[in-house]
C-alpha cells in the first residue's frame, strides 16, 4: 500500500516575522495541492503532529474544515504534536485538532491499530508510549525528536538508528517534531522516515536551502518517494533582517557594557558612575537634561 506522509504542518492565520508572505494564503495552497494528490491516487495521509501552530486557533480551524470537506474521500490520519495540545493535558479534544478528530475530518492514531489490509498502524502523540504491535506489517506515526543529524551544534535528539534497534516490532517508523527531512533506513524492510516541516516557520540556513516535499511510502516494494510541493524560493519568501537588527542590538549593548565597565572607575553610587560617563563620553547637554529630569521624577 501507499501513503502520503507528512508531519509539522504548523498551520496558523498568524504570520511569522521572518515570513514575507501571507501565511495562510501560503498553507491553503500546499495543502490543497496535497490533497488533490491524495484524491486522484487514492493515498491515505500519515501526519506526524502539530498540524496546528497553537493548541486553539478557530479561524484557521474554520479555514482547514472548509478545505477537508471538500475532500471527504481522502483519509487523513494524524497524531497530537505538542503544538496541538496543553502540555500533557488528557483533554486533547477541545483543542483545534480535537475538533477535527470529534467531527470525523480526522482519525486519531493511538495504541489501537488502524487497519488497511495487512497494514496495521499505531500512534504516539508528543509524550505518550510507544504502542506494542501485533499486525504483519507495522507502521508507528510519532511525535518525538528523532533524527540521524543535528541542525545545530549541541542539539538534543535521539538517535534514528538507535530508535530502530529498539523498537524492531515496526516496520516503518514515521516521526515528527525534529524540523528535518531524511530518512534512515536500517535492516532490510526497515525504514524510518521525517518529511520535514510543510512550512518555513524561520529563516535558519537550513530553511533558506530546505525545499518542502512530501513523501509517498510503498509498503510493499518498501521505497520512499518524494513529491515536490510548488512553494516560492527562500529568498522570496523569508527575511534575516529581524536577525540582523538584534545581532546590532547585542552588539550595541556589549558594547555599552564594555564602555562603564573599562573606561571609568566604578562606585557604589549610581549617580556618580553616570556622571563619570556622561562626561568622559562628552554626551550632548539636552540629553544630559533630559536624563536629569527623569531621575528627579
Amino acid at each position: 500500500m501507499k501513503f502520503i506522509i507528512l508531519a509539522d504542518l504548523h498551520l496558523t492565520g498568524n504570520t511569522p516575522i521572518a515570513r514575507l508572505d501571507n501565511i495562510e494564503e501560503t498553507w491553503k495552497r500546499k495543502l490543497k495541492f496535497i490533497l488533490d494528490y491524495a484524491d486522484k491516487n487514492k493515498m491515505s495521509i500519515l501526519v506526524g503532529g502539530d498540524f496546528f501552530d497553537k493548541p486553539r486557533d478557530w479561524k484557521t480551524l474554520s479555514e482547514v474544515i472548509r478545505l477537508l470537506d471538500d475532500y471527504k474521500g481522502v483519509g487523513v490520519l494524524s497524531i497530537f504534536g505538542q503544538h496541538d495540545q496543553y502540555l500533557y493535558s488528557k483533554d486533547r479534544y477541545s483543542t483545534s485538532l480535537g475538533v477535527l478528530i470529534e467531527s470525523g475530518l480526522i482519525r486519531e492514531l493511538n495504541e489501537y491499530p488502524t487497519q488497511f489490509k495487512d497494514v496495521s498502524i499505531y500512534g504516539a502523540s508528543w509524550g505518550q508510549e510507544i504502542p506494542k504491535p501485533e499486525g504483519i506489517i507495522n507502521i508507528l506515526v510519532i511525535h518525538k525528536s528523532i533524527s540521524d543529524a543535528p541542525l545545530f551544534p549541541g542539539q538534543e535528539y535521539t538517535n534514528a538508528e538507535m530508535f530502530l534497534k529498539n523498537h524492531p516490532e515496526y516496520q516503518f517508523i514515521i516521526c515528527g517534531d525534529f524540523h528535518r527531512r531524511f530518512v534512515f533506513l536500517a535492516d532490510i524492510g526497515r525504514i524510518l522516515v521525517n518529511p520535514g516541516p510543510l512550512l518555513r516557520m524561520e529563516a535558519t540556513e537550513y530553511n533558506m536551502e530546505y525545499e518542502p516535499k512530501f513523501a509517498v511510502l510503498d509498503t510493499e516494494t518498501q521505497i520512499v518517494d518524494w513529491i515536490d510541493i510548488p512553494h516560492e524560493p527562500a529568498e522570496k519568501v523569508l527575511t534575516r533582517r529581524h536577525i540582523e537588527s538584534k545581532k546590532e542590538t547585542e552588539n550595541m549593548l556589549d558594547d555599552f557594557i564594555k564602555n562603564i565597565s573599562v573606561d571609568h572607575k566604578i562606585t557604589f553610587s549610581f549617580k556618580e558612575n553616570l556622571q563619570e560617563y556622561l562626561t568622559k563620553n562628552e554626551i550632548k547637554q539636552d540629553i544630559i537634561n533630559i536624563i536629569s529630569k527623569v531621575m528627579e521624577e
